[in-house]
């Protein structure tokens, strides 16, 4: 089972989730690996800097749990991160990249104070061969780009806020790493079988809607023959029965039915065809980029120069490769436990004492929402995509 990475996940999660960021910067994008570097400042919050430069820099902003971090503190490391990057922002934007980087040092600060020294208090340890590899692998996702460090010693020394923050930021991610891990996902003992068999069974029954080019056209045909044969008095009913059973479209599932819709919406094969019907008539066969379709119109608006139909795709081209179970069971424990991680860190950053000035009160964890019934959930690949409007036959979905 892969491990969570923090810096990446659960940090994000510690300070989305918990609603410790700049209102106007909630984005994954915004909470870069580490304090530092050019990522930094790659989504900047558009609101105004609102700290004073002379306000009092023995001003505590931010405690917690005991540990303060002090107004001088934080805009003496604001202002580092703003200088590793100022060539690469415009002059205007300065007030707001310091208004950024104080928000993103009172978001380390508080994942610093409550996950990291929390993991410690567990017991958790690491060791220089895991901080070494934490390094290979941050120097390995960063190889080929245009100034990235090309050893340990080098990307350390790059990081603006010295080498030895750069050394307790790594630390502190593997920590809680580590935490997430042992408290987690190695806890869970779910038996995600059931599930996983719903997502074979979803596959199998996706698959078995599609055809060969030759099937397609044979069965489209029968198809059409039996509406045909139908009393026309039942013919939308019988239209309705046939593509719950046979349509490779979510439409399918409402009788085939698309809605309204105007000249332009459907790929040209499909609109023509739409068009050309009048009211409870059913078209011969139609070809597209999705399979071949039987198209009924319900109903249109000539002074408005829409229609609406409904239809049957019988879909060609390749079925979905079919994973193993246990390919989809690590799936959907993976998905799961990243729920869990969240949770996890959610509910340790709000038990934390945290105090913070108004300045910087979007820093302030908010409450976990009160426990709603759950949502049915789609796995992760390689369970069966989600369906997309693509199926329906949309004319810029064609394009793709």
């Amino acid at each position: 089972m892969a491990k969570i990475t923090l810096m990446g996940a659960a940090l994000v999660a510690a300070t989305v989730a918990a609603g410790c960021c700049d209102k106007n910067n909630c984005s994954e994008s915004a909470q870069p690996e580490s304090a530092g570097g050019a990522e930094a400042a790659a989504t900047l919050p558009g609101q105004a800097d609102t700290a004073a430069e002379q306000k009092d820099p023995a001003e505590v902003v931010l405690t917690v749990n005991g540990a303060k971090l002090t107004r001088g503190q934080m805009d003496a490391d604001a202002e580092k991160l703003v200088a590793s990057v100022k060539n690469q922002i415009p002059a205007e934007q300065l007030p707001e990249a310091m208004r950024h980087f104080r928000m993103q040092v009172g978001r380390e600060f508080i994942i610093n104070n409550v996950l990291a020294v929390q993991a410690e208090k567990m017991g958790y340890k690491v060791d220089e061969s895991e901080i070494a590899g934490r390094v290979n692998s941050m120097l390995a996702k960063s190889a080929g780009r245009p100034g990235a460090p090309a050893s340990f010693d080098e990307l350390v020394e790059k990081h603006p806020l010295g080498k030895e923050r750069a050394l307790a930021e790594i630390k502190s991610s593997l920590l809680i790493d580590k935490m997430i891990q042992g408290e987690v996902i190695d806890k869970d003992a779910t038996d995600y079988t059931a599930e996983a068999n719903e997502v074979l069974n979803n596959i199998a029954a996706e698959n078995a809607k599609i055809y060969s080019e030759e099937n397609a056209k044979a069965k489209i045909g029968e198809l059409k023959k039996t509406l045909d044969e139908t009393p026309e008095t039942d013919r939308a009913a019988k239209f309705a029965e046939l593509a719950k059973e046979f349509s490779g479209c979510p439409s399918g599932a409402k009788g085939g039915d698309l809605g309204e819709f105007g000249h332009g919406q459907m790929v040209p094969e499909f609109d023509k065809a739409a068009f050309e019907l009048e009211v409870g008539q059913i078209s011969e066969p139609v070809k597209t980029s999705f399979g071949y379709h039987l198209i009924l119109a319900t109903d249109k608006k000539k002074d408005e120069d829409k229609v609406r139909a409904s239809h049957i795709l019988l879909k060609t081209g390749t079925p979905k490769p079919v994973p193993t179970g246990d390919e989809v069971v690590a799936d959907i424990k993976r998905f799961k436990n990243r729920s869990k991680a969240n949770d996890y860190v959610l509910d340790a950053v709000t038990a934390a004492e945290i105090t913070v000035i108004d300045e910087f009160k979007d820093l302030m964890p908010r409450k976990k929402p009160a426990e709603a019934k759950p949502e049915a959930v789609e796995a992760p690949a390689p369970a069966p995509e989600t369906e997309k409007p693509a199926e329906v036959p949309v004319d810029n979905a064609a394009n793709k």
